[in-house]
């Protein structure tokens, strides 16, 4: 009798055990993160917002492109909210449906413990993006957005580039910073320095085009920068390797060339 029951014990404790781990194993089923992505890799332009403030809506167009490759992003525009540059860049992810945008740096400079969760919805022409509760200082707003596709090609120069050294003409301009991103056969860029003292901040946007021999065109399509938009610009490009672009161009006749490393 007593062996019985000491079989009888081992057995509802092997039985507890399994359903412990059958627990466990839909828990962990249950937990798992769906992280595929609802959008294509690309670049994208702003057809317009609708911008919610304390019940009263504003509607808004304006030139703006927003470029994702790679689980990274790129936006850079003129903001009428705030009167100057607004440019950003980060990593994204998609959760479970949800595009959860994480800013690594701005036009102002790094960014650290912010993120957006944003909902987006593929239409025929590009996607709608809605976000709520976006600070601009003591403000808030909310915003959905008409998103236009421009291109889901890619290349092999697609990715996220922060500059990491440049030629003397460049660098002497105090604190000079950049980012670039480049895909969907577009390319962006915000960039940061110190001119007498004045802190200057700039974006430019625009396609990105490579021929069959490997001459590269970008042709500017908006910028702060005086001059810059509406021209194209011949640029070298080569990979040193897969975290390092080397990128030369003529500037008032003197040859530029800066190193970024990939982020």
């Amino acid at each position: 009798m007593k062996l019985k029951s000491g079989l009888l014990i081992c057995a509802l404790a092997v039985l507890a055990a399994c359903s412990v781990e059958e627990r466990a194993s839909q828990q962990s089923s249950v937990a798992e993160v769906d992280s595929t992505p609802h959008l294509a890799d690309g670049a994208y332009a702003l057809v317009s917002v609708d911008v919610t403030e304390k019940d009263q809506v504003s509607s808004y167009q304006r030139d703006q492109i927003k470029i994702y490759t790679q689980n990274r992003f790129m936006f850079a525009f003129y903001n009428e909210l705030t009167a100057r540059v607004d440019a950003g860049t980060g990593y994204a992810e998609w959760v479970n449906g949800v595009l959860v945008e994480t800013p690594i740096a701005n036009q102002d400079g790094s960014i650290e413990d912010l993120s957006f969760d944003l909902t987006i919805i593929p239409t025929d022409t590009g996607f709608t993006q809605s976000l709520s509760g976006m600070k601009y200082g003591e403000r808030s707003v909310d915003m959905v957005e008409q998103w236009r596709t421009l291109s889901t090609e890619s290349g092999e120069f697609d990715g996220l580039w922060k500059l990491e050294s440049s030629s003397p003409e460049i660098a002497s301009r105090g604190g000079f910073f950049e980012m670039k991103m480049i895909g969907g056969g577009h390319y962006a860029f915000f960039q940061r320095f110190s001119n007498e003292g004045e802190l200057v901040k700039h974006f430019g946007f625009g396609s990105f085009q490579v021929n069959e021999s490997g001459e590269i065109t970008e042709s500017a399509m908006t910028s702060s920068i005086e001059g810059y938009a509406g021209r194209e610009y011949q640029v070298d490009l080569k990979l040193v390797d897969s975290n390092h672009l080397v990128q030369s161009f003529e500037l008032n006749g003197v040859v530029i060339t800066q190193t970024y490393v990939r982020i």
